[in-house]
């Protein structure tokens, strides 16, 4: 392979790793959050809830933005509203410039996210299984990174210190990505706007948006509270570094399971690993709460890491299959803007129930993957199904 393709490869993931980087460490920032600004768990959640409720709004805006402008504007607008806010963040201030920026931040990373998946689709044009979970690898890979690099920040320079740390690679990676890959990309010749309303009248469009909607509800509320309460479960046999840094491992280890499912949707199709994907996590996610000893909860920590986000591939892959390539990456922020809807309300539901309490998580996070592999089993099919039924594909 050139070197050239080699290097936009790279520069393919980087949008992914960041927002990564980023996410994976909120669980993490949370306590520090709570003790900077004086605010209690349901407050903390709120402000969590309403940075993804940003992140949902920057995906639905890159969608017309990548039908508008190509693929690649987008992506780099995202790294820039990003990256300048956090920068700012690390000035100083209350609670109310921080979650001003940190919002507006949210939005940026929303804008990079969809369209990486339609650069990933144009450059795997046969192995759209691949491409997905490719990209989603690395945002799982940055769970290495992140929750880690976040404590040990946080314990050696303060509170400010991540964000520096998240400006300054958005920054460094917006300038690879550009000299990678440049600022062109495929603009769409009809109307933005006209091709979100058809993709709404989509029925498979819609199935997916449910699945998603309860996947990342579910997968948002273990990231956001499970760290907390791995940490006052565990806290008096395990160092709170220590715990972060096992809880990032098993979200690192994810880049692997979601390599996984995209090999199995080039295989058996995005109905039965989109099931196993639902399932599996359900189960591991049950017993990092239910674990009654260090080592068990070890074990299913890292597990749950692997496979709890196999699903966000699976289903941006089985979005992509269902409609014309000119719709695809419309089509794709359509169903991720409604796994962020609940990403959104996910972490303040379940700060407000109770917080990081065993009932409350399995109800707020084990729950939803149930839902998710019930919406699978029952509403969707491939495609080459389908048509071996005479049935349309609900194009």
């Amino acid at each position: 392979m050139k070197r050239r393709n080699l290097l936009r490869i790279a520069a393919l993931v980087l949008p992914a790793f960041l927002y990564g980087l980023y996410r994976f460490s909120v669980g993490v920032l949370v306590p520090a959050f709570e003790t900077t600004y004086g605010i209690n768990d349901a407050t903390a959640g709120e402000v969590v809830s309403a940075s993804v409720g940003m992140v949902g709004l920057g995906v639905i805006s890159s969608g017309y933005l990548a039908q508008r402008f190509g693929d690649q504007k987008a992506i780099v607008a995202g790294f820039l509203i990003f990256s300048v806010p956090m920068g700012i963040i690390t000035l100083g201030g209350g609670l109310a410039p921080f979650s001003a920026l940190f919002l507006v931040a949210g939005f940026g990373s929303g804008l990079m996210i969809t369209p990486s998946y339609g650069v990933a689709a144009s450059l795997f044009p046969d192995r759209k299984g691949f491409a997905a979970s490719f990209v989603t690898s690395f945002y799982s890979f940055a769970g290495f990174i992140g929750p880690s690099s976040a404590s040990y920040l946080l314990s050696a320079y303060g509170w400010h210190a991540p964000f520096a740390e998240f400006a300054a690679v958005g920054l460094a990676f917006a300038a690879v990505f550009i000299a990678a890959l440049g600022l062109g990309g495929r603009a769409s010749a009809g109307g933005a706007l006209g091709a979100f309303g058809e993709l709404l009248r989509n029925r498979v469009v819609l199935v997916l948006s449910v699945a998603a909607f309860f996947a990342d509800f579910g997968f948002l509320v273990y990231l956001s509270w499970a760290p907390k309460f791995l940490v006052s479960t565990f806290g008096a046999v395990g160092s709170v570094t220590t715990i972060d840094s096992i809880f990032g491992i098993g979200l690192g280890l994810g880049g692997l399971g979601t390599l996984t499912g995209g090999f199995l949707f080039d295989r058996i199709g995005g109905r039965k690993s989109a099931t196993a994907a639902a399932a599996l996590p359900a189960v591991m996610m049950l017993g990092v709460y239910l674990a009654g000893s260090f080592p068990v909860m070890i074990a299913f920590v890292i597990l749950t890491g692997i496979l709890a986000n196999m699903f966000w591939s699976l289903i941006t892959a089985m979005c992509q299959v269902n409609v014309p390539e000119e719709k695809r990456t419309a089509a794709t922020s359509v169903v991720q803007t409604s796994g962020f809807v609940g990403a959104f309300l996910g972490p303040g539901i379940a700060g407000v129930a109770g917080g990081p309490v065993a009932p409350v998580l399995i109800a707020t996070s084990v729950l939803p993957y149930v839902v998710l592999m019930a919406v699978v089993l029952t509403l969707y099919r491939d495609p080459k199904d389908l048509n071996r039924g005479g049935r349309p594909t609900g194009r």
